[in-house]
């Protein structure tokens, strides 16, 4: 499972570090490093949302914690890294302009989906491969179980 604490640390750090680099007088665009490790910090959270929809439910299961405890987590930090967003894309708009700030989103919309669309295929490639193990495991349970109950039964009526 993603650690969804350590993004939300990561996208905070990421926002504060250019939050007080742009107070100073530094241009938004020499803060290029700081940008994409929030938006890897927020790509990250949402891996784990499609992990947690799309994966093997028998891990979601076992997993610690509550479902509405791994819930909650996943809501607050989309909730957190939405408020981040919003302050970057104020601090953008000040500093490289509009257009910059929307053509970058142009550009994000492509690659995120083509990467929540791999993350989609892994999870269920993830969920497949889980549920045929124990399909497999509780096949050789039940076959094993039929054949020690035929040898029983013909042990007992050698008797």
């Amino acid at each position: 499972m993603i650690e969804i604490a350590a993004a939300i640390a990561a996208a905070g750090s990421a926002v504060n570090t250019i939050k007080k680099a742009i107070s100073v007088g530094r241009d938004a665009a020499d803060l290029g490093a700081q940008f994409i490790k929030f938006f890897d910090a927020k790509e990250q959270i949402q891996e784990a949302d499609i992990e947690h929809s799309n994966g093997p439910k028998l891990l979601n299961f076992l997993s610690k914690g509550s479902v509405e405890a791994r819930a909650f987590e996943i809501t607050l930090a989309k909730h957190k890294t939405a408020e981040m967003e919003r302050d970057l894309k104020e601090l953008c708009y000040y500093t490289v302009g509009r257009e910059f700030y929307e053509n970058m989103l142009i550009e994000r919309r492509r690659i995120r989906k083509a990467r929540l669309d791999a993350a989609r295929k892994r999870a269920a490639r993830k969920r497949a491969v889980i549920d045929g193990v124990l399909i497999a495991i509780l096949l050789v349970a039940g076959i094993s179980l039929i054949i020690f109950m035929v040898w029983l039964i013909k042990t007992k009526g050698a008797y």
